[in-house]
């Protein structure tokens, strides 16, 4: 069964944190979009995708929604009142599981699963919005030795979602960068990405959002098309592991296209304990 509404569009956040639903007139572009996602559900509910083990059937995770194998179909939200702005898919059972469980329990084909997905995919694509080439290795390990690179993580994507000057740490952040207050650490990551540094603070994050979104609806409706189910992940896709190298593929094409980048960053993760 397809969701009721697969096509939702949301106000900017209020103080509170807040965003409500936006009533909208269909369009030739609400059509498009809604096919894309209702065609994608035609093939998640067709794909050969189950659950093992002792809670196959279904469970409630730890915000309470239903993990189980038949809640596979998929919405697009969009955030800002834009069509330009968001619209990553939500809603498969698979997004909201613990990652080692996805590895551990979700078969397709009745094989176990890859992930598959882009590396600092927001900063990236902001590189190329800039027009700058790609920098080798992690964006987000700012000082080399990977120490705090979750603070980096977390003050760099801030930088990018935010409008107008940061006047104070993302939640969670400045226990993550015990060493530096606010200023120095902006100055220290406006320094180590001034290529990009011009885009920080302009609140372009739901637009490298919705870019990322387009990317991954392009990657899927390749593979599937290609006789490959991939549950998509927001920057990432689900495949069985002998799919992994057609997937790696497919998401480093579509970022070459789509950015004019010569070079697109992918990893694929097969959940193997170390």
């Amino acid at each position: 069964m397809q969701e009721p509404e697969i096509l939702v569009l949301k106000s900017g956040r209020d103080d509170d944190g807040n965003a409500t639903l936006i009533n909208y007139s269909e369009s030739r572009k609400t059509r498009t979009l809604r096919r894309q996602v209702q065609r994608i559900n035609g093939w998640l509910l067709d794909a050969d995708i189950e659950l093992t083990g002792p809670c196959a059937a279904a469970r409630l995770g730890k915000e309470g929604e239903i993990i189980a194998p038949y809640r596979r179909t998929l919405r697009r939200t969009f955030n800002n009142k834009s069509w330009q702005q968001g619209g990553r898919l939500s809603g498969g059972f698979w997004m909201t599981m613990p990652r080692k469980d996805r590895f551990r329990q979700i078969r397709i084909h009745g094989k176990p699963v890859a992930d598959v997905d882009y590396e600092q995919l927001f900063p990236r694509l902001a590189y190329a919005r800039a027009r700058a080439p790609q920098p080798v290795g992690d964006l987000y390990d700012v000082t080399g030795d990977r120490t705090e690179r979750d603070g980096w993580k977390l003050l760099l994507n801030a930088l990018l979602f935010t409008r107008g000057p940061l006047k104070r740490w993302p939640r969670d952040c400045s226990p993550l960068l015990p060493r530096l207050n606010l200023k120095e650490a902006l100055a220290f990551l406006r320094q180590k990405h001034q290529p990009i540094a011009r885009l920080f603070e302009t609140g372009i994050g739901f637009e490298l959002m919705f870019a990322e979104s387009q990317l991954l609806i392009a990657v899927v409706t390749h593979l599937f098309e290609s006789g490959i189910p991939a549950l998509p992940l927001h920057d990432a896709v689900l495949v069985s592991r002998p799919d992994a190298a057609a997937a790696r593929a497919a998401l480093e094409y579509a970022f070459c296209c789509s950015t004019a980048q010569p070079r697109a960053f992918v990893k694929i993760d097969f959940g193997l304990e170390k």
